[in-house]
């Protein structure tokens, strides 16, 4: 009999919209964000782009070591609060998928 897995790494990417363009106060907020979830324990990577092609649109990559430190970060206050400022911000159209992965290795 096989043991079980070690659950793998987390993998979040997709995109969300600004409706009314990427303004400082935008900028603001996500760099909050990015500045509180990569202090998160099991965060190898979070980060936010604006798009080159769509300025609207803001690419969002996201590590995390293990699954149980993604749901802890889901669940944090500075995510919380993050997610409860995109109305006034213009923010939207959430286009996210989360990846669990077994190996990663450099190319």
């Amino acid at each position: 009999m096989t043991e079980p897995k070690p659950p793998g790494a987390m993998i979040v990417a997709g995109t969300f919209r600004a409706r009314r363009g990427v303004t400082l106060p935008v900028l603001a907020a996500m760099a909050a964000m990015s500045t509180a979830s990569r202090a998160e324990d099991g965060c190898e990577l979070y980060t936010y782009a604006v798009d080159a092609f769509d300025p609207m649109t803001i690419r969002v990559f996201e590590i995390w070591s293990d699954m149980a430190s993604f749901k802890r970060h889901r669940e944090a206050n500075h995510t919380k609060i993050w997610r409860g400022k995109w109305n006034d911000l213009g923010l939207g159209d959430a286009n996210l998928t989360s990846y669990e992965i077994d190996n990663k290795a450099p190319l």
